[in-house]
């Protein structure tokens, strides 16, 4: 097999096309921004020099062929000094229409062509133009045309001429369009210089930094903690990062946790060595674990770890990710004792590594097991099951590395019986498919490893996975799940007190419900206790809370005081929250009311002499949404008040 790559190669691959883009778009910017300037000035030459022209021509009369003549000179030295092909100054009968050359001065970039056919007094037939008539009528606003003849390709820019006695005669200035691209190339070379630059500076700066502070520091302790038993013939010597707080903090803990073994092994005798081992693995295996309970508005989670007397490499792994989503992982460990729980350490490092950057499970199985192969001189092994629940989408995406098949307890049990891959720390390059199941809300995924099924009575009978999915089954339709008191209570009943050879562990991940609160009330205002009492209930922070609270006592008491004049009726309170935000809704069958008009303007609201209104407004500009319609005789107002990010 093909020789891994390592994470700081993978990273620059996965970069290089990030900086590309980054890089073309630079370049893009930066050509946009040098054409518009090198346009610009452009403009600005052939205008300044059409209006020098009507400036050192005013007093000129151009149909005296001394004077025409005499300005041909002046207008050489105009092109010169704007660095234009053309200044020239045309008579235009607009009644036989025909144009005359009355003067004309030519630059650097005028072509041949143009010198040898166009001459004082040339009279040709072209009817004019808008941008000549633009120009004759004195404007200065649409004077600017792109002209493609025999002498090339120019911007021109008409200007009508200023004198008394030239009201027919405009001045066009002329720049060659090759000047002007041999200009666009020129700045556009200078000004790209600093976008490349800085791409590769950015570029090195990158690779050095993700060298030092994460591929570096992540292989010493890998090193490290792959060489700590063969190490450990000699004195301990402590690891020393200079990294990232992450990495600094792994290389505490894992001084500290090296330095306490290293401690007991010297103190300890020979006698209680093993004892002692034993102890240390299982403080190590315990420590390396998340709280057994976890909730929140989307996921509720359970574990369940019981050590057998000889210390195993059972171990479980949750994580919240950045985007919301929930990783939960399950394993076993080949060995037991010191060695499998350093082993497992290693795993759950990595695990939580490669997920935390947005790996998906197959993808992460894939990583995290050619590191530990890379390394693994005891040929350890570990069976993996990964799952990551998207609680927006409703799917789980899992992938399994040898190990036992975990459930979904929804309407009917759903045994996650894809095609695994062979177990992690053996085989490298090992591939490891993907699959995606849905979940509803309320479904429960049930995760164990093989202490559950291999669990033997005293006859050395084995549990199995048939009784296993009958107690699972039995969880079907149960509105609160307690599976795995109900799987722990079925499993002591089979083995009666037998030792237990191996680790028992199980966690169970739940999709929550939104929360869903409909409360039929009598339009009274004591009841508003009943509405607080439900929104205490809700996921969410204290702010939150208190504003939710707010909205209901305003709008809710405005339906108990107004609804029902001279009498009394109900009213129905909706409050659902998810993930996103908390939504209100407010029926009652009351007097037609449209809350959402007529809201106060707080910039006038007088509290002394103004009656009501100022709660409605409150309660509107605490929210980010409302509205309301009349449906079936019925008033109905929803407002939204949305979450804040976590």
């Amino acid at each position: 097999m093909g020789k891994k790559i390592s994470v700081y190669w993978s990273t620059i691959l996965v970069t290089i096309p990030i900086i590309l883009a980054v890089f073309f778009v630079m370049i893009f910017i930066t050509y946009n921004y040098v054409y518009n300037i090198t346009y610009n000035n452009s403009i600005d030459h052939i205008k300044k020099a059409a209006e020098l022209t009507d400036e050192v021509l005013a007093d000129y009369d151009l149909h005296d062929k001394a004077d025409a003549e005499e300005a041909e000179e002046i207008l050489d030295s105009v092109c010169e000094q704007f660095d234009v092909a053309y200044v020239y100054v045309l008579q235009i009968n607009k009644d036989t229409g025909t144009q005359k050359y009355l003067t004309l001065g030519t630059g650097e970039d005028a072509s041949e062509e143009f010198k040898q056919q166009r001459y004082i007094g040339y009279v040709f037939n072209d009817e004019p133009n808008e941008y000549e008539l633009s120009a004759l009528e004195g404007k200065t606003d649409n004077n600017i045309e792109h002209l493609i003849n025999q002498f090339g390709d120019t911007i021109c820019y008409n200007l009508g001429r200023t004198s008394k006695n030239a009201e027919d005669e405009i001045i066009c200035s002329e720049i060659d369009l090759t000047s002007f691209t041999k200009s666009l190339r020129l700045h556009f070379m200078r000004s790209a210089t600093i976008p490349v630059l800085l791409v590769v500076f950015i570029s090195i700066l990158f690779s050095i930094v993700l060298h030092f502070k994460v591929s570096k520091p992540a292989r010493i302790i890998s090193n490290k903690m792959t060489g700590f038993i063969q190490e450990h013939e000699e004195r301990f010597k402590p690891l020393e990062i200079n990294a990232s707080k992450e990495f600094h903090d792994i290389a505490e803990s894992y001084n500290k946790m090296a330095s306490d073994i290293d401690r007991y092994l010297v103190d300890l005798s020979e006698l209680n060595r093993q004892k002692a081992e034993l102890n240390i693995a299982r403080n190590i295996q315990m420590g390396l674990l998340e709280p057994a309970d976890y909730s929140d508005s989307s996921y509720r989670i359970k574990a369940y770890m019981l050590p057998a007397k000889d210390v195993g490499g059972d171990l479980y792994e949750y994580q919240l990710l950045p985007d919301g989503k929930m990783c939960v992982v399950i394993a076993d460990v080949s060995d037991k004792g010191i060695s499998a729980a350093l082993f497992m350490s290693r795993a759950i490092t990595m695990i939580h590594q490669y997920a935390s950057a947005g790996m998906s499970p197959g993808r992460v199985l894939y990583e995290y097991n050619n590191q530990l192969a890379a390394r693994n001189p005891n040929m350890l092994f570990i069976t993996t099951f990964i799952g990551i629940l998207d609680a927006d989408k409703c799917t789980l995406v899992y992938a399994n590395a040898g190990h036992n098949t975990p459930y979904i307890i929804s309407d009917k049990l759903i045994k996650l019986d894809g095609e695994h891959g062979s177990a992690a720390g053996i085989f490298p390059d090992s591939i490891y498919p993907e699959h995606t199941v849905p979940m509803k809300p309320g479904d429960l995924l049930f995760m164990y490893t093989d202490g559950v099924t291999e669990a033997r009575n005293s006859k050395r009978d084995l549990f199995g996975e048939e009784a296993l999915e009958d107690e699972l089954s039995k969880q079907i339709g149960l509105a609160e799940k307690a599976v795995l008191p109900c799987v722990m209570e079925r499993l002591n009943e089979f083995m009666k007190g037998a030792e237990r050879a191996d680790d028992i562990t199980m966690l169970t991940l739940r999709l929550n419900h939104p929360f869903h609160k409909k409360l039929s009330l009598e339009a009274k205002c004591e009841n508003l206790s009943v509405i607080n009492e439900t929104i205490k209930q809700m996921d969410v922070d204290e702010d939150t809370r208190h504003l939710v609270r707010f909205i209901c006592e305003e709008i809710f008491v405005n339906i108990c005081s107004y609804a029902y004049p001279g009498g009394t009726g109900k009213a129905d309170v909706i409050i659902e929250c998810d993930r996103q935000k908390v939504t209100l809704t407010f029926i009652d069958s009351g007097i037609r009311f449209d809350p959402t008009k007529d809201i106060v303007d707080i910039e006038t609201y007088d509290t002394k002499t103004a009656i009501g209104g100022l709660g409605r407004f409150l309660s509107f500009s605490y929210a980010d949404e409302y509205n309301y319609h009349r449906e079936a005789d019925r008033n109905v107002l929803t407002v939204i008040k949305k979450l804040p990010k976590a």
